[in-house]
C-alpha cells in the first residue's frame, strides 16, 4: 500500500493484510491525520516503558484537528526455536505483533492514576491494605475496575460519572489505562483488527469530547 503510515519490518503478511483493513476502515470512520514528532507522547508512561522490547510503530490521529486524541499502534518482537539441543543449535525465527492503544489530552487534571480490570487478588488484598479509590454511588464501575491514585481527591473530582460510563462501555478484561495530570493512555493486548481499532477510536474519542 503506498504512503502505509506503519513499520512493518519483520511482519508476516497476515499481519500486513490486517494492518491495512483496519488503515481502511479508519479512514472510512473517521477523519485520519498523521502527527508530528512532538505529539508523540507514550514515552512518558510506564506501562509502555515498563514493557521490554515495546516500540512505537506507528500513530493516526483521529478525528484530526477537532479532538485531541489519537491511537498508537505499538509493536512487539517475538522469537521462536526449532530444533537443536538445550536451546543450541536450533534455528530461531523472529517475528513482530502490533497493538492499538489509544492516547487522549483531557480538559481536567487527574493527578497520577492507574486504572484496570479488578481481579479476585486485589479484593482480597483490600481487606488487609485499603489503597484502592472507590465512588460511593457507582457499584459497577467499583465491581469492575481497580483505581489507585496519587491524590485521590483531585482524581475523584476528575473522574466524573461521565467518564466513568465510558470506561465501563469498554469493559475489555485486558484493560488497563494510565493518567499523567490531563494526559491518558489506554493499553489493550487485542490483536489489531478493523472491528477492535474502530471501536477503541470510538472509545478515546468520547473521552477526550468530556467536559
Amino acid at each position: 500500500m503506498k504512503n502505509f503510515p506503519f513499520d512493518t519490518t519483520a511482519l508476516d503478511a497476515d499481519e500486513v493484510q490486517s494492518l491495512e483493513d483496519t488503515y481502511e476502515e479508519l479512514k472510512r470512520k473517521f477523519s485520519i491525520g498523521l502527527p508530528n514528532e512532538s505529539e508523540q507522547h507514550i514515552n512518558k508512561f510506564e506501562i509502555f516503558n515498563n514493557i521490554t522490547g515495546a516500540k512505537l510503530g506507528g500513530t493516526l490521529l483521529i478525528n484530526h484537528p477537532s479532538a485531541n486524541c489519537y491511537l498508537n499502534f505499538v509493536k512487539f518482537s517475538y522469537q521462536n526455536s526449532m530444533g537443536g539441543r538445550g536451546g543450541k543449535g536450533g534455528q530461531v525465527t523472529r517475528y513482530d505483533k502490533y497493538q492499538v492503544w489509544a492516547f487522549a489530552d483531557l480538559k481536567s487534571d487527574f493527578g497520577r492514576v492507574l486504572i484496570r480490570r479488578e481481579t479476585f487478588t486485589d479484593r482480597v488484598l483490600e481487606i488487609f491494605h485499603p489503597i484502592e479509590l472507590k465512588f460511593n454511588d457507582d457499584r459497577i464501575f467499583n465491581d469492575h475496575f481497580y483505581v489507585v491514585a496519587n491524590d485521590n481527591e483531585k482524581a475523584k473530582a476528575a473522574m466524573t460519572s461521565a467518564f466513568r460510563n465510558i470506561l465501563v462501555e469498554m469493559m475489555y478484561n485486558d484493560f488497563a489505562a494510565e493518567i499523567i495530570n490531563t494526559a491518558i493512555v489506554i493499553r489493550t493486548i487485542q490483536p489489531v483488527t478493523p472491528d477492535h481499532t474502530v471501536h477503541l477510536a470510538e472509545f478515546i474519542n468520547k473521552i477526550s469530547q468530556l467536559t
